[in-house]
């Protein structure tokens, strides 16, 4: 799905970008446009210990949101929430591009104002998942990056912990199942 994002937003170097939602998706995006080349990457998360993590990822600076934006090129956002949508869409420079990745459920209503779009040659697009060759990309993404991609997965757990999983406060964005329960 990041791929695919990114391939949407065109090409990130030398650009200044801002994800929104520091999650899995999120975080992932974020070491993505530092490694396609990104002048900048900024991160709006209301979560503390997430801003933390992006900056080990590729963040060069983080924002709590609902902070003011500073003008950006291409902005993903990856939280769905509507605010966080609109805020993303007022940060656009001119000519920039805004990539929704996040929006995935039904939600309130988003205020756009068409003559901003229009006058400020600003796109809005969105991305629902990925093709075959965005796995590919995915993959060979990992497999070369230096991040420390465990620091965002649980350590597995057997099929009879999956219970105790869905109860508890993860310390990291995602926890992993371990298919045989040994």
């Amino acid at each position: 799905t990041v791929m695919a994002a990114l391939e949407r937003a065109g090409s990130l170097r030398g650009k200044r970008v801002l994800v929104v939602g520091a999650g899995m998706l999120g975080l992932t995006a974020v070491a993505a446009a530092a490694d396609a080349g990104a002048a900048e990457v900024v991160v709006s998360d209301v979560d503390p210990a997430r801003l933390e993590l992006a900056v080990g990822f590729g963040a060069t600076s983080t924002l709590s949101a609902g902070q003011a934006l500073a003008p950006v090129d291409v902005a993903m956002d990856f939280s769905g929430a509507a605010s966080a949508v609109e805020a993303a869409l007022g940060a656009l420079d001119i000519g920039g591009s805004l990539v929704l990745v996040g929006s995935v459920t039904p939600g309130r209503a988003v205020s756009v104002d068409p003559e901003a779009i229009v006058r400020g040659w600003r796109s809005v697009s969105g991305v629902h998942n990925y093709e075959p060759r965005h796995l590919e990309q995915a993959i060979a993404f990992l497999a070369a990056s230096k991040r420390l991609w465990a620091e965002l997965v649980e350590e597995p757990v057997g099929l009879g912990r999956v219970g105790d999983v869905l109860k508890s406060e993860l310390g990291r964005p995602r926890a992993s199942v371990r298919p045989r329960s040994n």
